[in-house]
């Protein structure tokens, strides 16, 4: 993942003629020190699930960081190939844990493209809003986990209070707490319980009210906060799009793009909201996107109980779905970037092929650019920054 150039500064810096430190094993310095490889993970507790990195180490500075995933697989696009469309739906909740309304989301689409169908107006609305409570659901308890590898604990306890809360509410509205299994090919699998979308007004407002207070005045201005994440794992715009980045560790760097507005599906033309970046490009700046999308997705959830019209949640299709020979995509913005599906159909009942573009992976190659060069504590802060989940890389 490293590209040429990088690799040929580095090869250059290797081999200028050594002052103090080295950084290279081959060679000792006049206190007989080398550099070390050492092992992070796979079994870490700020690597945000199974993760391996290699690291080399001058002193306390990373000199060269190599990741090693896959220690999750599950063969889950293979698995995929050989169920009915309807039965793939489950398996994308085990994608990403924090983005299972997301992972449906987006294989719904796909299946959609390839059945050409229409969806009950009532229906898209529900996915929208389920979608946007998920994305509370795990910007939150990101910003949690971030200043938990810090060292500040309050800020977790609300997060996971708030997520607890949320959890809540998809139980009383799918009858699950995680695996939602919600979202079908046609529209949603039921309609709303008559007394949730009060609570989830309610739950809004009283989130919208306790929100700056626990995670805004808690954490900004913070002088260990600023001292640990300004500057830290910091990146060019340029550099972000190359890597193919999406969702805040690109935007955080200003760039400004979101499926949501850019290449707009289900209802998201007919509400308003703001696509937030920021300049820095660094943790810090990646926290603050974090929490002022927090805000739009409020925004959001508001306009979708007040638009939200009656009818319908499920299109008919039929009991057996058998898409014509083509090919299927959809794409969502998921909490950590974009989710992207692509279904092929040779006329059966399964699918021929799928393919599942997780931003959790392909956010990870960050890893390589930014770590060398920065202290070895600094490497919990710039996981927070891409915020990735093992079941999403790792598939």
């Amino acid at each position: 993942m490293i590209s040429e150039e990088r690799r040929a500064e580095q090869q250059s810096a290797l081999s200028e003629p050594p002052t103090g430190r080295l950084a290279t094993p081959d060679v000792r310095d006049e206190f007989g020190l080398e550099t070390i490889d050492m092992n992070m993970g796979p079994q870490h507790p700020a690597m945000h699930g199974l993760l391996r990195l290699i690291l080399e180490l001058d002193g306390e500075t990373v000199v060269r960081c190599d990741p090693v995933m896959g220690y999750l697989h599950r063969c889950q696009e293979k698995i995929a190939e050989n169920r009915m469309y309807p039965a793939v739906i489950p398996l994308t909740d085990r994608l990403d844990y924090f983005a299972n309304m997301h992972n449906e989301h987006g294989y719904v689409l796909a299946v959609e493209d390839l059945l050409d169908v229409e969806i009950p107006p009532r229906a898209e609305y529900i996915r929208v809003l389920m979608c946007e409570l998920m994305r509370l659901a795990s910007h939150i308890p990101s910003i949690g986990f971030l200043m938990l590898e810090l060292g500040a604990f309050t800020p977790i306890l609300y997060a996971f209070r708030e997520r607890e809360r949320i959890q809540t509410i998809f139980e009383a509205v799918t009858g699950a707490r995680m695996m939602f299994h919600y979202i079908r090919i046609g529209g949603v699998k039921a309609d709303l319980p008559p007394d949730i979308p009060q609570k989830i007004w309610d739950y809004i407002e009283g989130l919208e009210s306790r929100f700056k207070n626990d995670f805004v005045d808690l954490i900004q201005g913070n002088e260990i906060f600023i001292s640990r994440t300004r500057g830290v794992g910091k990146m060019t715009p340029e550099k972000a799009v190359e890597m193919g980045l999406t969702g805040p560790p690109l935007r955080c760097t200003g760039v400004d793009f979101d499926l949501r507005r850019d290449y707009p599906y289900s209802i998201y033309p007919e509400l308003e909201f703001d696509v937030i970046t920021d300049t820095a490009g660094d943790v810090e700046a990646s926290y603050r996107v974090r929490i002022a999308e927090c805000l739009q997705s409020i925004r959001l959830i508001k306009q979708c109980l007040e638009k939200m019209p009656e009818g319908a949640v499920m299109g008919d299709l039929g009991r057996r779905l058998r898409p014509k020979e083509g090919d299927g995509f959809g794409r969502v913005e998921s909490p950590r970037g974009e989710f992207a599906v692509h279904i092929v159909s040779d006329g059966s009942d399964t699918p021929y092929r799928v393919h599942y573009r997780d931003p959790s992976f392909c956010n990870m190659q960050l890893l390589q650019e930014v770590i060398p060069g920065h202290y070895l504590p600094d490497i919990m802060p710039i996981m927070g920054l891409v915020d990735p989940v093992s079941g999403g890389w790792d598939k």
